[in-house]
């Protein structure tokens, strides 16, 4: 799969498009075939280095992302196969493809587009931390 890589901390110049594996579910989990990933301040915060939270570099960044359901792993359901969601993704989400937990997903609404899907995640998911 592509993937867009921070790969080391600074300006936007430090992200590649590289290839990388292909992510493959675990228990509990589903993979998403991305269709629009959220940039939000902690992506940019992450890469410029003044994030706490941000992962060590390199690394793929995102933390939200709206697809369609690819694989499940153990313990999920095999009917969400192709069905929209909207996940919360916890890095990752920059990528053709991203492992989640199931519990971190959501049916994407009908009416929402792919790209306003991965909008909402971070702001819906802050009043609970």
């Amino acid at each position: 799969m592509r993937a867009i890589v921070t790969t080391r901390h600074g300006a936007v110049g430090v992200m590649k498009v590289e290839e990388r594996p292909d992510p493959v579910p675990g228990k509990d989990q589903i993979l998403v075939r991305v269709k629009a990933a959220g940039l939000n301040f902690a992506d940019i915060l992450a890469r410029q280095g003044l994030y706490p939270d941000g992962p060590p570099k390199p690394c793929i960044m995102g933390y939200e992302v709206s697809g369609l359901v690819e694989a499940v792993g153990d313990g999920v359901d095999q009917s969400l196969i192709g069905n929209p969601v909207i996940a919360m993704t916890r890095f990752g989400g920059q990528a053709e493809l991203v492992t989640v937990p199931v519990a971190q997903t959501f049916a994407k609404p009908e009416q929402l587009s792919f790209e306003q899907g991965a909008a909402i995640p971070l702001t819906i998911s802050l009043p609970g931390r």
